[in-house]
């Protein structure tokens, strides 16, 4: 630590999640690089553009323990330690991707959030929680820089009573500095591995709103089951959700429980078996591959990925083995390279899915429908 500034140990924006995710998110200093985040206890790191929005993940779920069925005290047990919350909080502070989504989305304006680098404004909000809190007449929290270095000062300057960063890449060492000032709700099991269900229910415990995280969850089903409504062509095709390093010449695929992945099958695409069944590569949120790989994608009807820009993305697009990919050859390919829908893409949370949806859907229709010419 130096001047009250935590280090972290990955330059934005990094491959979460992973997801952040990573976006998470999510973005920039390796010159595009894709790299994956360290385990939960070393530095934490930046996410790639990301956890799971409908789908079924497999983080396990947080220990809680209260003082009776509804109330305070309580103390949350997730994979960084204990967090001892004596009240509902009023001063809450949320760090990674989508946190402060679900605290809004709970009937809870943060006073400070993790600022969007990349993907954000120009003032460093997701542009999905600034219309939000502009709509409901309240004021904009503090932004906290992350990465490289996470503002512990900040945080400590703002008199938070919880920090809750449930799908984050927080490191060992960054939650012991804080847990010495304030209760933090990290994440359940792995660094950007939360899903979106349970990223719902550790938010609305440690927030004192059990009672709304049902109709969050809810909503979040409805929003994607309508546009499966809206975008049909969409049903039953097949689908992968990768991201191309040239500098290491892997292929990260993401794996279930990423909301990346959740987010498009409950909109009605389905995971092909070549990735279906795929675990997150030891230490990392994704399953990394070589390129020499490329023919596991064979079957894909529709292949998404994204990009830090437009530059990259067609670097990835010259590469004969990627090229040859059938579904590039067919067009049956969305190819992200816009921040902020990369980012909102990646989120699974209620406010950035409503963003995103008119904005991805129509990509993913017609990607279906060149997936189905002959």
């Amino acid at each position: 630590m130096r001047g009250g500034r935590l280090k972290h140990g990955a330059a934005w924006p990094r491959l979460l999640l992973a997801g952040f995710l990573a976006a998470v998110l999510a973005a920039c200093g390796d010159g595009g690089k894709d790299t994956p985040p360290a385990s939960a206890t070393g530095a934490s790191t930046a996410p790639s553009p990301a956890p799971a929005a409908d789908g079924a993940g497999t983080s396990s779920a947080p220990t809680v323990a209260r003082a009776d069925a509804t109330g305070f005290p309580l103390t949350l047990t997730t994979a960084l330690g204990d967090a001892v919350i004596p009240a509902p909080p009023r001063r809450v502070i949320t760090l990674g991707l989508g946190a402060d989504d679900l605290a809004l989305a709970l009937g809870v304006a943060p006073v400070g959030v993790g600022r969007a680098d990349w993907g954000g404004d120009a003032d460093g909000y997701w542009p999905w929680v600034r219309q939000a809190l502009e709509r409901q007449g309240k004021p904009l929290p503090e932004t906290i820089r992350m990465y490289p270095e996470l503002d512990v000062e900040r945080i400590i300057a703002l008199q938070p009573d919880l920090v809750l960063a449930p799908f984050s890449g927080m490191s060992a060492q960054a939650f012991r500095q804080l847990s010495a000032f304030v209760p933090v709700v990290g994440y359940p099991d792995a660094p950007y591995l939360t899903p979106v269900p349970t990223q719902v229910d550790l938010s609305a415990a440690a927030l004192g709103k059990t009672a709304k995280a049902e109709a969050v969850k809810q909503g979040i089903h409805d929003a994607l089951a309508q546009a499966a409504k809206k975008w049909p062509m969409l049903q039953g095709k097949s689908f992968a959700y990768v991201r191309a390093d040239l500098g290491s010449g892997n292929f990260a695929a993401y794996v279930p429980g990423d909301p990346r992945v959740d987010t498009l099958s409950a909109m009605g695409l389905t995971l092909a078996p070549a990735v279906r069944d795929l675990r997150a590569s030891g230490g990392h949120f994704a399953h990394y591959l070589g390129f020499e790989h490329a023919d596991r994608l064979a079957d894909v009807d529709v292949l998404v990925s994204w990009f830090y820009n437009a530059q990259e993305r067609d670097k990835v697009a010259a590469v004969p083995l990627f090229a040859s990919i059938p579904a590039v050859r067919r067009g049956a390919y969305v190819a992200l390279d816009d921040p902020g829908l990369v980012m909102a893409s990646s989120s699974g949370a209620p406010l950035a899915i409503a963003w995103m949806l008119d904005r991805l859907g129509p990509q993913l229709a017609q990607a279906a429908e060149r997936a189905s010419s002959p």
